[in-house]
C-alpha cells in the first residue's frame, strides 16, 4: 500500500480548555476548529494534525490514501491478514475533516483511521510563537505486545519496518526513516507524537523554553540511532509525550538497505547519552 501521509492524532483528555491551552501556548501549535468536545491543532497545511477530545470516541492514529478505491483494497486486505475494518458513517467521517473513513483497531487497542479525501487548510501555518514547527513527523505507540503490533501494522496495513532497536520497531509508509515507532511498553496506548522542526536551533530554543516554563524534559536534547532525528521530548495532558525533532533521515535508500539490528540499549535511543527515566526509551535496561 502506499500512503501520503501520516495524517493526524487523536487524544483522550480530561479537560479540554488546560490540554488545548497546553498544545497552543506551551507547544506551539495553531488553534483550528473547536466545539464542545474536541479541540484541533494545526501544525502544517492540514486542516489538523492533532485532536483533542472528551468525547469518547477512542484514541486514534490516521492515515490518508489517495483513492476512495484503496479503503475496499484495505479492507480486503486486513480481513485476509486476520482483522476486522469498518466502513464509517458519513457522520463519523464528518467529524473527522474526511469524506470517508475506514477504521480498524491496532493489538494494543489503538484505532487506525484510513482517511480519503482530509481537509487542508487553504491558509499559511502560523502557529502562536516561533517554535519553528513544519511538519507532524511521526506518533510512538506502546505495546505490551510489540510483536502482534508489527504484525499488525505490516501485514495487515502494509507499512514497511525500516529499523529495530531490541524489539522496538520504527515502521515508514513514505520517504522519511519511520512515521510510527512501536515501542515494548508495560501499558499499550499512544505514547507520544513528535513535530518537526525546521532546524536544530529551533530544537535548542524549544528545549530552553520547556526549562524556562518549569516542564519536564523526559528526554533529550538526543539523537536516535536508527533514524539520525534528533529531538527533545517533555510531558504534556494526561502523561502524553510531545517531542520536537529534526533531521531525520528520508530517502529510497531506506528502503533499498532494509532494516537493521540495533541493540537493546538506551543508547539505540539517545546516542548522545542524556539522562531519561522514561522506560520505553531504555531498552533492556529497563527491564
Amino acid at each position: 500500500m502506499k500512503y501520503r501521509d501520516l495524517r493526524y492524532l487523536r487524544v483522550a483528555v480530561d479537560n479540554l480548555d488546560e490540554a488545548a491551552r497546553f498544545a497552543r501556548d506551551v507547544f506551539g501549535l495553531q488553534a483550528s476548529d473547536r466545539d464542545d468536545e474536541r479541540a484541533m491543532f494545526r501544525s502544517d497545511d492540514r486542516n489538523y494534525s492533532l485532536c483533542l477530545s472528551t468525547a469518547g470516541d477512542g484514541e486514534a492514529i490516521a492515515l490518508t490514501v489517495a483513492r476512495e478505491e484503496d479503503l475496499g483494497a484495505l479492507g480486503a486486505r486486513l480481513e485476509a491478514a486476520g482483522y476486522t475494518a469498518r466502513m464509517l458513517s458519513a457522520d463519523g467521517a464528518r467529524v473527522r475533516q474526511a469524506k470517508a473513513v475506514l477504521a480498524t483497531e491496532a493489538p494494543n487497542g489503538v484505532m487506525v483511521e484510513i482517511v480519503w479525501r482530509p481537509l487542508t487548510s487553504g491558509w499559511r501555518y502560523h502557529g502562536p510563537r516561533d517554535a519553528g514547527i513544519t511538519d507532524f513527523g511521526a506518533v510512538q505507540l506502546a505495546c505490551t505486545d510489540v510483536a502482534a503490533n508489527e504484525t499488525f501494522f505490516v501485514k495487515g496495513l502494509g507499512l514497511t519496518v525500516s529499523d529495530w532497536a531490541g524489539d522496538a520497531a520504527y515502521l515508514a509508509l513514505d520517504e522519511a526513516h519511520h512515521r510510527i515507532a512501536l515501542y515494548p511498553s508495560a501499558r499499550d496506548g499512544i505514547l507520544g507524537a513528535a513535530y518537526e522542526v525546521d532546524a536544530k536551533d529551533s530544537l535548542m530554543r524549544n528545549w530552553y523554553f520547556i526549562q524556562k516554563s518549569q516542564l519536564p524534559v523526559v528526554a533529550g536534547p538526543d539523537r536516535q540511532a536508527a533514524s539520525g532525528a534528533m529531538y527533545v521530548t517533555t510531558r504534556g495532558p494526561r502523561g502524553l509525550l510531545l517531542s520536537y525533532t529534526t533531521g531525520m533521515e528520508k530517502g529510497p535508500q531506506i528502503e533499498a538497505r532494509g532494516p537493521r539490528q540495533f541493540p537493546d540499549t538506551a543508547l539505540s535511543h539517545g546516542q548522545w547519552g542524556s539522562v531519561t527515566e522514561q522506560p520505553e526509551f531504555l531498552g533492556g535496561e529497563a527491564r
